[in-house]
């Protein structure tokens, strides 16, 4: 579906039928379009056929996707519509993508096969491919689907050029461990703004106008926090991932993640602590490390971890671990390093023994 043709029949945040009609739904939503279809038509003039080649498209489509997917056509392309239930852990929602990414990857195919079938059989050159939006959240009016969520679907799929998917990161933070190939970006769209999202090699490789393309390089930070008593005993508190993460599941880490915009290295740290943990902590900003998370076929993340201290008299709680744990450097430097986080162990020594001649000078 071209940008127009969107335009035409998309339904617009204001078009619900009444308020008392309207109501949230989680679900799955999906744009897809056949890209270049109106050139391709008035440049072959295939109109005769044009019903036809449409028809085994949307045959693809209700082959391909389960019975839980309603299907409305949109000319050359169509809405596709699973509700979901309204809460999802990180791990489920990383399952339903890559569902969705294995559809995506299937109805691709079969267009490719449809799309060579209908040349061989008209004697037109018909290479086509497809775009693809997704995000979750839209709203129900009536016997319809509207809302803000949706219009962003459907300008996720104008993005999805030439060819490829564009999917709605904040609605799906994490990737499923087995897919490869996806960037992730900050696509400028008109009428909605800065939406970050994951694209596909074939659209994350083309040009795009700086103003409409922010680069932003992900950067973490961490904090490995320690208590000492009175005679230089030190304890650490150490932090176990819960087991449905998609990386490092169930290994120790300290505290930390992604930086904000226009924030100090330090300032991210004690708000992590404090967000993640209610733990007020001071940042030793002169002993640190640099670290990268590296995985097959993602972008390397870089980060910087420092040594903190525990400041005040909370005892630290986290919805996002399994175990929250002080232990001596004893017990820490018995436990093998597989059960950290990249080279979290050996990195922790190497900041304690820099805290220990900070101390004798």
């Amino acid at each position: 579906m071209d940008r127009a043709d969107h335009q035409r029949s998309r339904a617009g945040p204001d078009e619900a039928v009444g308020a008392h009609m309207a109501e949230d739904r989680s679900v799955l939503a999906i744009f897809v379009d056949v890209r270049g279809f109106t050139r391709w038509s008035e440049t072959n003039e295939v109109f005769i056929n044009l019903d036809q080649f449409i028809a085994g498209f949307f045959t693809i489509l209700r082959r391909r996707f389960p019975e839980t997917y309603s299907l409305k056509p949109l000319g050359d392309g169509a809405l596709l519509i699973c509700e979901i239930p309204e809460r999802n852990s990180p791990r489920e929602l990383a399952a339903m993508l890559s569902r969705v990414l294995t559809i995506v990857n299937r109805v691709d195919a079969d267009f490719a096969r449809h799309c060579a079938e209908f040349a061989n059989r008209v004697g037109h050159r018909t290479d086509l491919r497809l775009g693809w939006g997704v995000v979750r959240k839209v709203i129900r009016t009536g016997d319809d689907w509207a809302g803000h969520n949706l219009n962003k679907c459907s300008r996720l799929c104008a993005e999805a050029r030439p060819f490829g998917i564009v999917i709605d990161r904040d609605d799906f933070p994490e990737l499923p461990r087995d897919v490869r190939g996806m960037t992730s970006q900050i696509r400028r769209l008109r009428g909605i703004g800065e939406v970050p999202v994951w694209v596909s090699h074939e659209i994350a490789s083309q040009f795009v106008p700086r103003e409409r393309l922010r680069e932003t390089p992900e950067v973490h930070v961490a904090g490995i926090c320690f208590t000492e008593d009175h005679s230089g005993g030190i304890r650490l508190l150490l932090a176990r991932r819960s087991a449905e993460r998609a990386l490092f599941p169930g290994l120790l880490e300290g505290c930390g993640g992604q930086l904000r915009y226009s924030e100090t290295f330090t300032d991210g740290v004690r708000r992590h602590f404090q967000q993640e943990m209610g733990l007020d902590v001071e940042v030793r900003e002169d002993l640190h490390c640099f670290y990268t998370i590296r995985e097959a076929d993602v972008p390397v993340i870089p980060g910087i971890r420092f040594l903190c201290r525990r400041v005040g008299r909370g005892e630290p709680s986290s919805g996002n671990h399994s175990e929250l744990r002080w232990m001596s450097e004893e017990e820490f430097a018995a436990i093998p390093a597989t059960e950290f986080v990249g080279g979290l162990k050996a990195e922790v020594l190497e900041l304690l023994a820099r805290y220990r001649q900070t101390r004798q000078r």
